[in-house]
């Protein structure tokens, strides 16, 4: 396994494991959000519930007013009539009460008789009030039968009570009392009262109060009923100093207050409620959505999958990478002995082409014609330009071409051993001639220069130079010019028309290769200008 391998199964694993976890995430945060979201909506309506419930409490407070305002005597049966619709719409009150104004001390001075007025002793049991100046009894009460035996409990005898009454005298306001201990079956959970003084018209002097009974656990789970299931709860009135008015929670009230809860403050009318809200355990703790687990397992078992996939492609390209390599290496070998037997070949031809100079070399020597000398000679040369070819060939690392310079420097060489009498100069640039070219190029090479180191210098003593000149016309076309400064050629001579053997053989090769070759002469010397297209 490459590291580049490595490195693309580690990116994919991460990238597969970070996507699933961010999703994972995000439908679990989102969850949360919800939750979170839930619970301040059920806030912000428990604070709207219990505003609206004290404003409730305001209207019947100040109905009631002008109900005892408006009339002297009401009867137990007028005052049931007149607020069964309040205990019947608004469920949360306890009960709804009428306290008169009772003063044992005339304006003359003179001490009235009491009725029977109670209070509650340390154990909730009701005994005989001690006179004061001023006594508020309960006389009316709705429901009565329930609570009948609060009938005469004196509300002025209790302190918190007391107080609230002096207020709401004083301020003409309704006012609500601080967390009292209601009269009767209360389960020994607080409560609060709500207190309107109600006056005479036209004196303005007290004639009593009406209240409405309020037990705290009933007034919250009935206005929150919807709200509680989702947080614990507690109500406090930090003003009193006193139990909490209301908690749902299953810690001790200290507890409460260290928690990190949400608190809120509420108005209630003359008091100020402190309400903690603590979203329950399935609100605030991670809520490990199954939906996410399952994304989750599903983006680890598509990233292993993909990681699979992968690792399967990879394996198949790495099988079919090596047969390739195995099939080049075999088609490299094949090709190398190819090119191996390819210069045997062309290495065999050569030595074969000089065996046959020798044997003509040796069948020269028992000749006595000089034209047949000659002839075989000339052959000598043709065979040698064709061997020459062929060790060009075979020494190409392809063995596909020949490289002209080398071959035109060795060919130059081999005529310097014939005929040490003249020099030469080559001016050619890199050009490989492809091998359909080379050998009828190479004999129409060697029969010009050839011809000119056999007849252009009659004359040895003298400076007797060769020049060949190549260059690129184009990208397929090559000119090459053979230069001598020799005597020339005779007069009258035409290429079309000349008659020896070499010149049959240019005008043939000429054909073949589809080459163009003119000629110029002077006394000062002949020039051979030979254009010819090359692929290689």
């Amino acid at each position: 396994m490459s590291k580049f391998q490595k490195f693309k199964y580690l990116s994919v694993f991460l990238i597969g494991i970070c996507i699933s976890f961010v999703v994972f995430y995000n439908m679990n945060q989102k969850a949360l959000l919800n939750k979170q979201e839930s619970v301040n909506n059920a806030i912000s309506r428990s604070l709207i519930k219990i505003e609206d419930e004290i404003n409730k409490i305001n209207l019947v407070m100040e109905s009631m007013n002008f109900f005892f305002e408006n009339h002297d005597e009401v009867s137990q049966e007028l005052f049931e009539r007149f607020t069964n619709p309040y205990l019947m719409e608004l469920r949360n009150i306890g009960a709804l009460e009428w306290a008169p104004r009772i003063d044992t001390v005339s304006k003359n001075g003179t001490i009235k008789d009491i009725p029977d007025i109670t209070t509650t002793d340390a154990d909730g049991n009701f005994i005989r009030v001690d006179s004061k100046s001023v006594h508020y009894p309960i006389v009316l009460l709705n429901p009565l039968e329930p609570l009948k035996d609060a009938l005469g409990f004196d509300n002025y005898s209790e302190t918190t009570r007391k107080t609230a009454i002096d207020l709401a005298i004083s301020s003409n306001q309704t006012t609500i009392t601080a967390p009292i201990q209601l009269v009767q079956k209360n389960n020994g959970l607080p409560g609060f009262l709500a207190i309107k003084a109600v006056k005479n018209p036209k004196t303005k002097e007290t004639k009593g109060i009406v209240a409405a009974i309020y037990r705290m656990d009933i007034f919250i789970n009935r206005t929150l009923k919807n709200e509680l299931p989702l947080m614990h709860m507690a109500l406090t009135d930090p003003a009193a100093q006193s139990s909490p008015l209301f908690s749902n929670f299953m810690d001790s009230s200290q507890t409460i207050v260290n928690k990190k809860s949400i608190i809120k403050s509420v108005k209630a009318s003359n008091r100020v409620w402190n309400v903690h809200f603590l979203p329950k355990r399935d609100y605030f703790d991670y809520p490990h959505v199954p939906e996410s687990y399952i994304i989750l397992l599903l983006g680890v078992l598509t990233t292993g999958l993909i990681l699979y996939t992968i690792k399967k492609n990879d394996e198949y390209h790495d099988r079919l990478e090596a047969r390739v390599q195995i099939r080049t290496s075999e088609l490299e070998a094949s090709n190398k002995m190819k090119e191996n037997l390819l210069r045997e070949i062309h290495h065999r031809v050569k030595n074969n082409l000089q065996i046959t100079s020798s044997l003509m070399n040796m069948q020269k020597r028992k000749l006595v014609s000089k034209e047949a000398i000659t002839a075989l000679s000339d052959s000598q040369a043709r065979i040698s330009a064709i061997a020459l070819t062929h060790q060009k060939i075979y020494q190409d690392k392809d063995s596909k071409a020949v490289n002209l310079h080398d071959y035109l420097m060795d060919l130059m060489e081999y005529q310097k051993k014939i005929s040490p009498s003249f020099t030469y100069k080559i001016d050619c640039p890199y050009v490989s001639v492809d091998l359909d070219r080379a050998v009828p190029l190479a004999l129409i090479i060697s029969e010009l220069v050839t011809n000119a180191v056999k007849h252009a210098y009659p004359d040895t003593t003298k400076y007797n130079e060769l020049t060949i000149d190549v260059s690129r016309l184009d990208k397929e076309n090559v000119f090459l010019s053979i230069r001598d400064n020799g005597k020339g050629l005779p007069e009258g001579f035409e290429l079309e028309q000349a008659e020896g053997i070499g010149f049959e053989i240019i005008r043939a090769l000429c054909r073949q290769i589809t080459a163009t070759l003119t000629y110029a002469s002077t006394a000062e010397g002949t020039q051979f200008d030979l254009k010819f297209k090359n692929l290689s």
